[in-house]
């Protein structure tokens, strides 16, 4: 809102007068004025001389106070109005000062005083104001720069020099506009007539621009050459200048002069101060409202304002603390701010923590930045200084900061490493505790998700996602996971991921996600030997009986429905008493690692190697008939007996003897297998050893393995 909309407004509200009704009341009394005769005033000109330089003095004044307020308005954001009305009224009221030199009965003070130069400059007059006041329809305000506005003041005041020196020196150029006794020149009234028809349009014009800009100074103008307008119309209706007309028509002419003044007056000064008023109030009411604790300084210390929250909080009202310096209140009672010594203000802005003691006694934390301001130009001119109450605030902090003190002690002295994910964002922080698992530091993993999702071992990824993706819907009250991460020098770390949506949005999807990890690397570690002491063989490494039972019975249901063959191949060194006998239980182990490793090395990956106990041992051929089962046997009793065993005893000579059978549907369960496999053994034990023998089948005898090599790569195919 402008300042003159500001102004305009706020003088309805005060119930002053506006522009329409001044002009309706001027076009009412101008009504009632042309019904009276033309009668004259006094008695001769000189007897209105007086009363006539008067009237032109007060215009010719008021003209001088809008030219001087529009230049010291240049520089206002309306100042290019402002400007250009004072140069036109400079301009008139050079020429109306020569009107009024000139009119008749005053001295010889330029010339001889003449009627027709008289009126010849007071139309040069109106004209020069009603074109000024025409082009104010058309110009937007702005500020003009002090080059601008001299030029225009200059080319005005060459304008009113141009009037005078047609007036005054070549006034022969100059048609005439009066007749002595007879009155007025029919083209003196045609130029009254065209001017009032000018003002009366160029009224209308303004009032319809200031209605439609919302602009008050307008409306003011507007009314201004409307009753310009009717000054013209009263002069075209005396005959002598000193009858009732000539005199109506000044007085017009000067009530118009007085409205631009107020226009100008308004917009430029009495706006922009109530205007400044306003914001001063409403500049107070807001510091005033603010809780934190407001003070302005001087550039010696001394107060110059502060807020309700800083006379409360220091128990003085402000008019007691203005103009004062804190050693000044210092001397009237407690006065904290500054500990009591005054301090110049700093020309850079800064910021404290003071504690301060209150009017109740209480002593409270503030927070306080002291900011310099400045004038334009740069001067300081003293600081402003805002204090924030912290006390609560600060509490809060330490307490937080002790429990996440204690949080962290409990996740460190636990091995937790803390996380937290932003699902929006992919945005996760991981603690330093948790990049330490990985032997990492803390700033070495980027904050996001990308970072956890490249360090998870590629097999674990079902895992997680059968524990996290049911709890990131809802179905689950938490997500946990066993799985493993990469250590920073290449080894996997198994952890503990434990975790619970703690934030969700409106439509229930996840949004915050925390949780921990815990590394359980030696649980993992301490599970694996256990399984490794449960399932095999602690001499060989094998799998144990159990184990080897347990396969078995699997194999056994797969070849139930269908779906494979199996045979199974049990072994049994031969004479291994002896050699326990002849060279010590020592070189019986080493013989039963050599044994295991020589067959170990030629079994496929599916294959399962088992020691049954003592130099008894078992082969699970999963997919391998009886005949591919006897060949596997038969190659590897034939590389035993080719490959003695060595050691510190010297070489021992190691023969193996097989029992084959296979896995039958029909089977009650592993152990009929095991028994068929045990008879064949037992029947080649008994037939001499060192030889492999198939389970009994009338169908088949045993196959030949006539010029085939002692070593193969697969059962049943050329193993």
């Amino acid at each position: 809102m402008s300042h003159s909309t500001a102004a305009g407004l706020g003088g309805a509200r005060g119930g002053r007068r506006g522009p329409l009704f001044w002009m309706s009341a001027a076009t009412a009394l101008f009504v009632l004025c042309i019904a009276l005769p033309a009668a004259k005033v006094f008695s001769s000109p000189h007897q209105y001389l007086p009363l006539h330089t008067a009237l032109e003095f007060i215009s010719i004044t008021v003209s001088a106070m809008v030219f001087a307020l529009g230049w010291n308005l240049r520089d206002t954001e309306r100042g290019s109005r402002l400007v250009w009305l004072g140069a036109v009224f400079l301009s008139v009221a050079v020429i109306d000062f020569g009107h009024t030199l000139v009119f008749e009965g005053m001295p010889d003070f330029i010339g001889a005083s003449d009627r027709e130069k008289a009126i010849g400059l007071w139309l040069a007059g109106r004209f020069v104001a009603v074109c000024g006041l025409f082009a104010v329809v058309f110009l937007r305000p702005g500020r003009w720069s002090g080059r601008r506005a001299a030029g225009v003041n200059a080319g005005m005041l060459a304008l009113a020099a141009l009037w005078w020196w047609l007036a005054l020196a070549h006034q022969d150029l100059l048609p005439r506009t009066m007749i002595q006794g007879a009155g007025l020149t029919p083209l003196k009234i045609g130029v009254e007539y065209g001017l009032t028809a000018f003002h009366l349009l160029v009224a209308v014009l303004l009032y319809r621009r200031g209605r439609r800009d919302r602009d008050e100074t307008l409306s003011w103008l507007a009314a201004a050459t409307w009753v310009l307008g009717l000054a013209e119309l009263f002069l075209t209706l005396y005959v002598e200048v000193s009858d009732v007309f000539n005199v109506l028509g000044h007085f017009y002419k000067v009530a118009a002069f007085m409205m631009i003044y107020r226009a100008l007056f308004v917009s430029g000064v009495r706006g922009p101060h109530a205007a400044l008023e306003g914001e001063r109030a409403l500049l107070r009411a807001l510091i005033d409202s603010v809780p934190d604790q407001i003070a302005f300084k001087d550039t010696r210390g001394a107060y110059l304002g502060c807020n309700r929250a800083f006379s409360d909080c220091h128990g003085h009202p402000e008019h007691e603390i203005l103009g004062c310096t804190d050693a000044e209140m210092a001397r009237l009672g407690p006065w904290p701010p500054g500990g009591g010594a005054t301090r110049e203000p700093s020309a850079t802005p800064e910021r404290q923590e003071e504690w301060v003691v209150c009017r109740d006694g209480g002593r409270r934390l503030l927070d306080t930045m002291r900011i310099p301001f400045r004038a334009l130009d740069g001067t300081l001119l003293g600081e402003i200084g805002i204090s924030r109450d912290i006390t609560d605030r600060r509490w809060i902090e330490e307490q937080l900061a002790a429990s996440e003190r204690r949080l962290s002690l409990a996740l460190e002295s636990a091995s937790l490493g803390l996380w937290d994910w932003h699902v929006p964002s992919g945005w996760v922080s991981y603690d330093a505790q948790w990049a330490g698992m990985l032997g990492r530091a803390q700033n070495e993993i980027e904050p996001t998700l990308e970072s956890w999702e490249g360090l998870v071992h590629p097999g674990d990824w079902p895992t997680i996602r059968a524990s996290l993706e049911p709890h990131l819907r809802g179905d689950t009250a938490r997500y946990a996971c066993e799985h493993r991460l990469r250590h920073k020098d290449g080894h996997w770390v198994w952890v503990l991921a434990s975790g619970s949506v703690i934030e969700r949005d409106e439509e229930g999807a996840p949004v915050r996600v925390v949780g921990i990890h815990q590394d359980i690397s030696a649980r993992k570690a301490l599970e694996e030997r256990l399984v490794q002491q449960a399932t095999s063989d602690p001499l060989t490494g094998l799998a144990n009986r159990r184990y080897f039972d347990a396969a078995l019975a699997n194999e056994l249901a797969r070849v139930r429905r269908k779906v494979g063959q199996a045979a199974v191949v049990l072994l049994d060194l031969d004479h291994f008493k002896r050699i326990n006998d002849r060279w010590g239980h020592a070189a019986g182990d080493a013989v039963l690692k050599h044994f295991t490793a020589l067959v170990g090395a030629r079994l496929r990956d599916s294959d399962m190697f088992a020691r049954l106990g003592g130099e008894e041992f078992a082969i699970l051929l999963p997919g391998v008939d009886l005949v591919g089962a006897f060949r596997t046997a038969e190659r590897l009793r034939r590389m035993v007996a080719d490959s003695p065993a060595r050691g510190e005893f010297g070489e021992v000579q190691v023969t193996v003897s097989a029992g084959v059978a296979t896995l039958r549907a029909g089977d009650a369960g592993p152990a009929d297998a095991l028994a068929r496999a045990d008879e064949a053994l037992y029947r080649a034990k008994d037939s001499g050893r060192n030889r492999t023998v198939m389970e009994r089948d009338d169908s088949a005898g045993p196959p030949s393995l006539a010029g085939e090599p002692a070593r193969a790569d697969a059962p049943g195919g050329g193993r």
